[in-house]
């Protein structure tokens, strides 16, 4: 089982493999499944002589617990800066717009701090845009009582 086990971590190492983002960790999983196997086995009989096949199969379940953590908390890390700022927008649109629609410059004006410069602005109402939180109202759009170019619906989830 233990064999297996490690045979398998090594086919998922490879450069696109599943665990080769956290290559770190993945190529000490075999040992890490015997250890935790050896544990819960003293755990239960702290004069046992050898890990029961129940045991080992226990072992690897921890040790896939941790690969699968690991790899949740890397590709969290993920996440752009960019990503961050769009969630950041929509936040504030959520709990701070009240507006049905918004122009550019009372974004980048009136909206979150890491959003300050027109062009910030234009890239990260793309990406809402692109998630259909943001519509585009073609031809601008009057808001009070100025003529707007770059105006968009917010879509309120």
């Amino acid at each position: 089982m233990w064999k297996n086990f490690s045979d398998s971590i090594e086919v998922q190492l490879k450069p696109d493999g599943k665990l080769a983002s956290i290559r770190g960790l993945a190529n000490k999983l075999p040992e890490h499944a015997a250890r935790l196997s050896a544990v819960l086995t003293l755990v239960e009989d702290i004069w046992a002589r050898e890990v029961s096949a129940t045991k080992m199969a226990a072992g690897i379940m921890l040790a896939q617990h941790y690969a699968e953590e690991a790899l949740r908390l890397f590709e969290s890390s993920l996440i752009t800066e960019d990503l961050r700022k769009a969630q950041g927008l929509l936040d504030w649109l959520g709990h701070s717009w009240t507006k049905d629609s918004i122009c550019l410059r009372d974004i980048y004006q009136l909206g979150p701090r890491t959003i300050r410069s027109k062009e910030v602005a234009i890239k990260i109402v793309a990406i809402l845009e692109d998630h259909g939180w943001l519509q585009k109202i073609g031809g601008g759009f009057e808001i009070d009582g100025h003529h707007r170019r770059d105006v968009w619906n917010v879509i309120k989830g």
